[in-house]
């Protein structure tokens, strides 16, 4: 009985300890274009790598994950006029906001479509990790291994810092004893990597997106078909204007 209570106070004082935490993480993504496209002459209309930052602001159990603020360089990817090539890639967050609780297990993601704004209410849905002791080093901070997979298959590695107990992380990727610094998708295919760690975070940034029409996951998915059509069994969507 001694053990059991002393075991309960030390999970108390850990759950506690991570409450208290909070910072902004920036990350890149990059994204091997050239592995999701099996047309040469797509190929060369576009670069290989594909590249975009964003950040994870997380406070005790908020976190709040968007793009980060745009320099005006122009995006190779969009065109400028004529027959071009759109790619679209990625998940929640990627174009929008996206809020967790993961006191409540509250998802929101606050998106565009077809020229309106959506809200979808959905629920936080942890990947099922496997943990490892081997590490890496990020930013000065000793992360973790975890190895899971995507719906579609594709191995996920993910490097998480213990020192920063809480369970966040970039796009979907959560639920891990540490946040996330690092998402290696399909050996490279896509990575996000931390670029920055900031030691506190904007408190009016933290909270529920409300700007747009409540949707479920589901309705939102059904729209998404209709203005893009259906992804391919790569996850991705090409438009050509």
């Amino acid at each position: 009985m001694k053990k059991f209570v002393t075991v309960i106070a030390a999970f108390t004082c850990i759950m506690l300890h991570a409450q208290t935490k909070q910072g902004t993480i920036i990350y890149e993504r990059k994204i091997d274009v050239y592995r999701r496209l099996q047309d040469e002459q797509m190929k060369a209309m576009v670069p290989q790598f594909q590249t975009a930052n964003y950040e994870l602001l997380f406070k005790d159990s908020i976190s709040v994950y968007k793009p980060a603020p745009k320099d005006d360089a122009p995006d190779p990817f969009d065109g400028g006029g004529g027959n071009n090539i759109v790619m679209r890639f990625g998940g929640p967050g990627s174009d929008g906001i996206l809020y967790r609780n993961f006191s409540s297990g509250k998802l929101l993601q606050q998106t565009d479509l077809d020229d309106k704004k959506y809200v979808i209410n959905d629920t936080i849905q942890p990947m099922a990790w496997k943990l490892a002791d081997e590490t890496q080093t990020i930013l000065n901070h000793v992360c973790k291994k975890a190895t899971s997979a995507t719906q579609r298959g594709s191995k996920v590695i993910a490097w998480y810092a213990e020192d920063m107990p809480v369970p966040a992380g970039p796009e979907n990727f959560c639920g891990l004893p540490g946040a996330i610094l690092k998402v290696d998708i399909d050996s490279a295919g896509m990575v996000f990597t931390a670029q920055q760690i900031q030691p506190s975070a904007d408190s009016k940034e933290l909270k529920e997106p409300a700007d747009g029409k409540q949707i479920t996951r589901a309705d939102f998915t059904k729209k998404l078909d209709e203005v893009l059509g259906p992804p391919d069994s790569q996850g991705r969507r090409i438009i050509r204007n």
